[in-house]
Order: C-alpha cells, then structure tokens, then sequence
C-alpha cells in the first residue's frame, strides 16, 4: 500500500467521523421522535384537540378553502405558543384553555356549529373589553390565525399563493371574492 500523505489522512478521518455522526444523531435520533401530537410544549394533547376544535368554528371550511382542522394546525399552535411567546401569555392561554375546557366542557366539539360561534363571539366580546389588559383568547385567536395562514392550506387555498411572484404593485384592487394575497 502507498504511503498516505496528511491531506487525504485528515479527508477520510473526516470522512468516517461524520457519516458516524450522522448515523448516530440522524438515523437513531429519528427512531425517538415523537408522534405528530406532540404533547411537549404549553398544551397537552386534550387541550390541543380543544384548540383545533375553537380554531376550526373561526376559520371552518368554506366551499373554497378547508378550515383550521383540515389543516392540522394544532400541533404548529403549540409549537408557536411554545417558542415565540413570552411565558405570562403561554400560561394566560393555558390557564384560560383549561377554564374553558371546563366552564364550556370537553363536549365544544359535539354543540352545533351556531352555539360554538355564539360562545366564541361572547369570549371574543370579553376580551374586547378586557383590553387593554392582555385576554387569553385575544392571543389564542392571534396563535391560531398564523398558524393557519402560515400552513400550507391557509397560503395556497384560503390566500391566493403565487410561488414566483411578479413585479411589485403596491394598490391593487381586489374583485368582489377574490381572496387576498399571500
């Protein structure tokens, strides 16, 4: 075998070190994921379902686009709510999604749909009223409008998504129904 010089010594040193670190943070790491309910982060998975379903009686699905549920938005709710609110507002949505749960029951989801927006309007008209003290559902209305707007159904079916968009025109009328861009 020929003599190897340093350079290629260090190429195959790095080389095996990190196809081995790969195998091992990659392959066996991805062995231990969890589900695609989470429950890690501010909301259990109960309370995660009773998210979906109060996001889902704000954004339902229309004839032209699917709703909050179809999208699958709760588990991105938590996550959003878990890294990018600072913890007096992911305790005020805990704590409020919880009293909820059981003022209104875990049954929210079997109530017709116009008795689920009536008690939505109420907590909604509540939290106008609280401000300007910050209202629990006033932040969960704002967590589950990004994270349905930010999904892939929220931008290329509820927003009019265009991948490569063209040049910027900033006034641009909207026809009656057309949705906005996103």
């Amino acid at each position: 075998m020929p003599p190897m010089n340093r350079r290629d010594a260090l190429k195959a040193t790095t080389l095996t070190l990190g196809s081995l670190l790969l195998a091992t943070n990659g392959v066996l790491a991805a062995c231990d994921r969890a589900p695609a309910r989470a429950t890690n982060g501010v909301l259990d998975a109960d309370e995660q379902d009773l998210a979906e379903e109060m996001a889902d009686t704000l954004l339902p699905t229309t004839p032209s686009s699917p709703g909050a549920k179809a999208a699958g938005i709760a588990p991105f709710m938590n996550v959003l709510l878990t890294d990018c609110y600072p913890p007096e507002q992911q305790r005020l949505v805990r704590d409020g999604l919880r009293k909820f749960g059981d003022d209104v029951g875990r049954d929210f989801a079997r109530k017709p749909r116009v008795e689920r927006e009536a008690i939505l309007r109420d907590l909604s008209s509540k939290a106008k009223a609280a401000s300007p003290a910050p209202h629990w559902f006033a932040i969960f209305r704002e967590v589950a409008l990004r994270s349905y707007f930010t999904s892939e159904v929220g931008m290329t079916k509820a927003l009019r998504y265009s991948l490569v968009p063209g040049k910027w025109v900033g006034c641009t009328p909207l026809k009656a129904g057309q949705p906005a861009w996103g």
